[in-house]
């Protein structure tokens, strides 16, 4: 990520502490420690110059504009080691988190202190779609679970649909739950899907079947490099996603372009379009 200055679609986890604001204030610091250790070191295998992470008191962002399943990942892992954490006896220092996660668009910034820091609507949905989890629950949108679910069967299946819900802005989400068995590891199971009418009129990305565009290797490449000017790495899942939906390269091009969080980026990116294909 360059430091500042640009807009990227990223993957965003979100998390907060259950009743930190409740805790006598000793504990409050050393439960903030813990859940710190906990949350660096399980970070540590994502590129550090593609993730930002943000610490806002009770609660942490991770934003990374890699691989969108290394987040799943990590995610997962803590999900699993906070569950640990509160079933285990001979721990003295209990405490839940919850978790949500989002794909979307995020501003990177420098702070007052020169630090790199990151805004954007990716992150505010990120913690609203926390705020319907219960204590050591993951939850992640439909903006991520549509991602993730074209990239293997294997990731579909760690997924159930688990309704719609409204925020307190009265904006309404589509919430998957990453799903566990009984001993907190997470199980394969099945994705319950959603009703026949999606949210706000949208059709489900399986409802229709379209051919696959044609394309050649290189052809994807040089569409992956150009979309990657603007959002970043993801660029070669979303061209790879989008590929399946569309078809022609016009249309194709148009729906890359929907990706782009700026109306005047979205245009730059257009007029590269080729005219004949």
């Amino acid at each position: 990520m360059e430091p500042k200055n640009r807009t990227w679609l990223s993957t965003i986890l979100f998390m907060d502490i259950v009743g930190y604001s409740k805790l006598p204030v000793d504990q409050q610091m050393e439960v903030k420690q813990h859940f710190a250790t906990l949350v660096g070191n399980a970070v540590k295998g994502l590129t550090r110059e593609d993730r930002i992470t943000i610490d806002a008191g009770d609660a942490v962002a991770v934003c990374y504009v890699g691989d969108q399943e290394d987040m799943l990942y990590v995610a997962i892992g803590l999900r699993d080691a906070f569950h640990k954490l509160e079933q285990d006896p001979d721990v003295h220092l209990h405490y839940t988190v919850r978790l949500g996660m989002n794909l979307g668009p995020v501003k990177i910034v420098e702070d007052i202190n020169g630090q790199r820091n990151a805004v954007g609507d990716g992150i505010n949905v990120a913690q609203r779609i926390m705020t319907f989890a219960q204590a050591n629950q993951l939850l992640v949108s439909r903006a991520y679970f549509d991602v993730v679910n074209c990239l293997s069967e294997d990731f579909r299946r760690l997924f159930e649909y688990r309704g719609m819900h409204q925020d307190k802005h009265v904006r309404r989400h589509a919430i998957y739950e990453v799903i566990q068995n009984r001993d907190g590891a997470t199980k394969s199971g099945h994705v319950t899907e959603e009703p026949e009418t999606p949210p706000f009129g949208q059709q489900p990305s399986e409802a229709v079947a379209v051919p696959v565009l044609a394309l050649t290797e290189a052809e994807l490449k040089e569409l992956e490099h150009r979309l990657a000017q603007y959002i970043g790495p993801m660029a070669r899942l979303v061209v790879r996603r989008m590929r399946r939906r569309c078809h022609s390269l016009q249309e194709l091009w148009s729906a890359m372009a929907e990706e782009i969080p700026t109306e005047a980026e979205r245009q730059a990116f257009l007029r590269g379009m080729p005219r004949h294909h």
